[in-house]
């Protein structure tokens, strides 16, 4: 019978109160599961014949704990006090008996524990471990192994609600009818009190912290119950339908969005496609068209140098290069070649040939020569020429934009060496880039005696730096790690590893960035390195 326990349990006065102790069963319940003391401020017995039963549910773990309790009238050794008690629980896990079968072993174990424990109504030990039972096994124990039925409450509820059921009489028949009935509104409550005397529920009534009903509105209890259990189900389907339609509705939006989204992606794609192979016989036929107009120039090189008439020459070169450009703007160029349509836009140049009437007066000597050298260079260096001409324009434009940033005094050499081995050590995080560097003497505003060798942390420098430059707090105040990063590497032998000053004398580059905006500024007190 290793799911049913046997506690035992009174009020023992001064010095232990109440305590209760595990008669037969799992001895880990005695700190795991909670006292059976009666809150006598709320209920209590008041006179020797006097009797309260309750049932109560617990859950430990996983296991789901009914308790079938009998309390009965004691007072304690050597006190006066009311409210005393000693009491039984037969304590059943996941599964409980016949009402009756309960009952009778409850008064029978209970009947022993005070034949044992009480005289005249008086306790005579001082502890519940003082109990001693030696045999709990009566007839009606034992058969509670063989009729044992599994229980649980679909429909628990944590609750620390009691409730308190009035009846006239408490005789065996009505206690098993009540043991029975309180099942079906027990996951409503914690506990069920059941009482026959008219003072206690006198008592109950006034104190008014248990609710306390009489046994002819158990039923309309129970069924009102019943009713709260229904409509607990009803709202939770109604939630749960909701939220299946939601989901419903979600999963249906985003499968049409990524069909949708598919769809217009095949037709971008069958777009994107035909106007690559559309562009591609445009390439193609551009090519062919460039093919033939060199060819055409190469035969008049060939005429003019077979001795030809260069009016006839001409005239004839006027006739191709009209044909070439009529052609040409006859091809169709897609917008999504962008690169093919920018780089025909922006590196195409209007073939102005000079007309070789230019070069009349030269017929006489030099005819042939000339006339070579100057096709064959113009159309071999004609994109390039263009190329080189816009490329030198726009660097030049960019050049005069730049701003010369007013550096102080450094020699040359000294600069190159700096960016030299800069370059080759490490890459400034600093965003912008420093592009300046305090090395005047004059110009400072970094109090060196306020730094100590090998106590001064690279961050208290930088944050000096910061104190008194407002022009570089501005630019690298979310930056402090980065530049002081920036700052050892500038002064790598005035810093150990660790990041500490150890010679302040070395102190003596500290980048900063000017703004082009700001570049007559130099005057201004930036920051300074070294303070010897």
């Amino acid at each position: 019978m290793k799911n049913i326990n046997v506690f035992g349990y009174a009020t023992f006065g001064t010095p232990n109160g109440f305590t209760q102790s595990c008669i037969y069963g799992n001895k880990n319940l005695e700190k795991a599961l909670k006292t059976f003391d009666l809150k006598t401020d709320a209920i209590q017995l008041l006179s020797p014949n006097d009797r309260i039963y309750s049932i109560r549910k617990e859950g430990i773990a996983d296991k789901f704990l009914i308790s079938y309790s009998v309390y009965t009238y004691a007072k304690e050794k050597n006190s006066n006090r009311t409210g005393t008690f000693i009491g039984t629980s037969l304590i059943f896990s996941d599964e409980i008996a016949d009402e009756n079968l309960i009952l009778n072993s409850l008064h029978q174990i209970h009947q022993k524990l005070k034949n044992n424990s009480v005289s005249n109504n008086v306790l005579n030990i001082n502890h519940s471990k003082e109990f001693n039972l030696t045999n709990v096994f009566d007839q009606d124990f034992e058969k509670i192994k063989y009729n044992s039925r599994k229980i649980g409450f679909i429909d628990w509820q944590s609750s620390d609600k009691n409730l308190v059921i009035f009846t006239n009489k408490l005789d065996n028949n009505s206690i098993q009818n009540l043991f029975k009935k309180a099942l079906e509104i027990l996951p409503k409550y914690e506990t069920l009190f059941f009482i026959d005397s008219k003072e206690i529920a006198e008592f109950v009534s006034q104190k008014r912290l248990f609710r306390l009903i009489d046994i002819n509105i158990l039923e309309e209890e129970i069924q009102n119950f019943q009713n709260e259990i229904k409509q607990q189900l009803i709202n939770t389907i109604s939630k749960l339908k909701q939220k299946s339609k939601k989901i419903e509705d979600e999963g249906r939006t985003e499968y049409e969005n990524l069909k949708k989204q598919i769809e217009q992606d095949e037709k971008t794609h069958l777009e994107n496609g035909k106007k690559i192979e559309k562009a591609d016989k445009n390439l193609a036929d551009l090519n062919s068209l460039y093919a033939n107009f060199l060819r055409k120039f190469n035969e008049f090189i060939s005429a003019l140098e077979s001795g030809k008439q260069l009016e006839e020459v001409n005239n004839s070169i006027k006739q191709i290069e009209k044909e070439f450009y009529d052609e040409k703007k006859k091809l169709d160029h897609p917008n999504q070649i962008s690169s093919l349509t920018n780089n025909r836009n922006t590196s195409s140049f209007p073939l102005q040939r000079p007309s070789l009437s230019e070069f009349s007066h030269h017929t006489e000597e030099k005819q042939n020569k000339n006339v070579v050298f100057l096709i064959i260079s113009f159309v071999l260096n004609l994109l390039l020429i263009g190329a080189l001409v816009f490329f030198t324009m726009f660097y030049e434009k960019e050049k005069k934009q730049e701003v010369i940033p007013d550096v102080s005094p450094v020699s040359q050499e000294t600069v190159t060496d700096e960016v030299s081995e800069k370059d080759s050590l490490w890459k400034s995080k600093l965003n912008p880039l420093p592009n300046k560097m305090a090395l005047n003497a004059e110009n400072k505003n970094l109090d060196l005696n306020k730094l100590t060798d090998t106590t001064t942390h690279v961050d208290e420098i930088v944050n000096l730096i910061f104190e008194k430059n407002k022009i570089i707090k501005d630019v690298y105040q979310f930056q402090k790690d980065d530049y002081a990063d920036d700052l050892i590497k500038e002064n790598i032998d005035a810093f150990d590893s660790k990041k500490i000053l150890i010679r302040k004398d070395l102190l003596l580059k500290i980048p900063f960035y000017l703004k082009p905006s700001d570049k007559n500024v130099s005057e201004i007190n930036t920051y300074q390195s070294a303070d010897h």
